[in-house]
């Protein structure tokens, strides 16, 4: 699974990825990269490259920058250098002049998919959301099957509040390849903002079936599950997706939650301690109830209609 956003919805959390980077170094198979070192015009950028590519693996962002640089003083046509040099100043948070990078590698080849794939992820970074999608189609159009773009543009998509559009993404992705979890699981997420559980539900379970260790897609399908009111399966698919990953703090939460919606206090009380002890803001309140209150079922259900007016 990719980094995660989490998402507050109606009191309960839903974690979904985050747009998904192509990056040259990582992403990308071993015979697009020796493609591109035996594309390059010179021995001697050929080694810049490679050195750069050293740098940029050991995360000396700003050293690999100045190899890259150097191969451009000798060859500004290398549309290479400029993607390789733009994703170096992704990585240091220069995102303008990543942009600015990868537009030159697209006026040295307006075929340059993974260039529009990252700008479009850079302006995806800038809140750009219109700008993104905008490349993510130029991606699409120049490679079919570009299963990322497809993600990163569902999400985008969503950003603008285009959820059909968003759920129609991840159904040609899904028509694409149906053994991409991650199609499921966005698709599902879509779902459930939709308020379409038992659609969400479905998704999520084809998720887990392609991965079992999907701890994602297990919480998501307890959210789920937590809004039909089915709080008992909510608590099976959190506590399998606390086995997968212990520190997933929002499913604690969420756990104790659907615990305390059980009448099962004492474990909701657990839930909370945990999420706390993990960081989870939204858990210390309850915690420090748990902790110090007599009076726990009255204390917590007052919090809980406190958040409740919040959320209204």
């Amino acid at each position: 699974m990719q980094k995660q956003l989490i998402i507050i919805a109606a009191g309960f959390l839903i974690s979904y990825p985050s747009a998904i980077f192509s990056d040259s170094i990582n992403l990308y198979s071993n015979t697009i990269e020796d493609k591109i070192y035996n594309n390059a015009d010179k021995a001697n950028s050929n080694h810049k490259i490679k050195d750069g590519d050293i740098k940029y693996k050991n995360e000396d962002y700003r050293g690999a920058i100045i190899d890259y640089s150097e191969i451009l003083k000798n060859n500004p046509e290398n549309k290479h250098a400029f993607f390789r040099r733009a994703l170096s100043k992704s990585k240091i948070k220069d995102y303008e002049g990543a942009i600015s990078d990868y537009s030159k590698a697209i006026e040295i080849d307006k075929t340059y998919h993974q260039a529009f794939y990252n700008r479009g992820y850079v302006k995806d970074k800038l809140k750009d959301y219109y700008g993104a999608i905008s490349d993510y189609n130029k991606a699409i159009f120049l490679k079919k099957d570009y299963e990322n773009a497809y993600i990163n543009r569902a999400y985008a998509k969503s950003d603008i509040g285009d959820l059909p559009g968003a759920i129609k993404d991840f159904t040609i992705l899904i028509e694409i390849n149906s053994k991409n979890a991650l199609a499921f699981y966005g698709r599902g997420y879509m779902q459930s903002k939709y308020e379409d559980h038992y659609a969400a539900i479905s998704d999520f379970t084809k998720a887990i079936k392609i991965d079992q260790d999907d701890d994602l897609s297990y919480a998501a399908r307890g959210y789920s599950k937590g809004k039909i009111n089915d709080y008992e399966g909510a608590i099976s698919d959190y506590s399998k997706a606390i086995s997968i990953n212990p520190d997933l703090d929002y499913a604690h939460y969420n756990r104790g939650l659907m615990n305390y919606n059980s009448d099962k206090f004492k474990e909701a009380c657990a839930d909370w301690i945990k999420a706390s002890e993990l960081g989870y803001e939204y858990a210390f309140k309850k915690a420090d109830n748990c902790k110090n209150s007599h009076n726990f079922k009255a204390s917590i259900k007052n919090l809980l209609e406190k958040k409740i007016k919040q959320i209204k």
